[in-house]
């Protein structure tokens, strides 16, 4: 009896050990195969959402359906790969890649700063796994579409007042991985070379004259250039943002926004990419009654 235990027991505890190498081995294979999927599946987003950008300006309600079949689609199948690999490892991302990052520990107006992205991020993919992406106004410029998603007024982030805030979506817009060595690890951002370097504001009055114009530094307040830093879901090549400006002139009836940005190439040329939009300045847009009109736009907070 004993030599069968001595012989049995050795016996149990490499099949034991087999078994979980084997599971090991299955779960790692299943982890690869859900990022193969997911990179697939990002891939071909880009590549149908390719098509649809180019919609022309000037049909809004086609664009507007395009983004949400497009969307539909995208979140269903990443619910697909979810249930084909329920052991898909979570990978860090928002405030805990941030922090993971980072190399001493942050401040309490670093984590509040990276708290606001990921708010900020929730919110905008919200928008699209909803199908709430409408947007009231759109342009195009070399393959590249600008997207208005909401005209708000509201209290100015920076103090001041009141002021309008502009959200808007960026599509099509260039992205490479940028690998950089910090220590004993390698780390990868994503990098969009894409500069926002003015925007301006042309205000007519109802005889369709100007009456006066604001203009000023084109970074946004806010910038989601790497969505995909905040959540693993966030489908590519959309780029979110939000323009904080002061109210329009009482006289203003017509509103044309030029925002101008510089895209750069492989070969490092720098491309100018101009965006021309007009729009109707209801009179929530408008300073009140009797308010003095300064025409300022204040800087843009830095991106985290």
């Amino acid at each position: 009896m004993k030599k069968l235990l001595l012989v049995a027991l050795p016996a149990g505890l490499v099949i034991l050990a087999a078994v979980q190498v084997l599971g090991a081995f299955r779960g790692q294979r299943d982890a690869y195969d859900a990022l193969e999927e997911r990179s697939r599946l990002k891939r071909d987003f880009a590549e149908r959402s390719a098509l649809g950008r180019g919609i022309p300006a000037d049909r809004p309600a086609e664009w507007r359906d395009e983004v949400q079949a497009l969307s539909r689609w995208y979140f269903d199948e990443l619910v697909a790969i979810r249930n084909r690999h329920p052991g898909e490892p979570v990978r860090p991302v928002g405030l805990e890649a941030a922090l993971a990052e980072g190399k001493k520990k942050p401040s309490e107006a670093q984590l509040a700063t990276v708290k606001e992205f990921q708010a900020y991020a929730d919110g905008r993919l919200a928008v699209l796994r909803e199908g709430r992406y409408a947007p009231v106004a759109s342009a195009l410029e070399q393959g590249i579409r600008l997207d208005l998603l909401a005209v708000e007024p509201g209290p100015a982030p920076e103090g001041g007042g009141p002021g309008l805030r502009i959200d808007f979506g960026l599509w099509g817009a260039p992205r490479y991985a940028e690998r950089e060595r910090e220590r004993d690890r390698i780390v990868t951002r994503s990098v969009v070379p894409v500069v926002f370097r003015r925007i301006a504001f042309r205000f007519l009055d109802e005889k369709g004259k100007q009456y006066g114009e604001m203009t000023g530094p084109g970074e946004p307040y806010m910038k989601l250039a790497d969505p995909e830093r905040w959540s693993d879901d966030f489908p590519p090549g959309v780029l979110f943002g939000t323009w904080w400006v002061d109210l329009f002139p009482r006289e203003a009836v017509t509103v044309e926004i030029e925002v101008e940005n510089a895209g750069r190439g492989a070969s490092g040329m720098e491309r100018p990419l101009v965006f021309k939009l007009v729009l109707p300045v209801p009179e929530a847009w408008k300073i009140p009654p009797g308010a003095a009109y300064e025409a300022q736009v204040r800087e843009a907070a830095p991106s985290p």
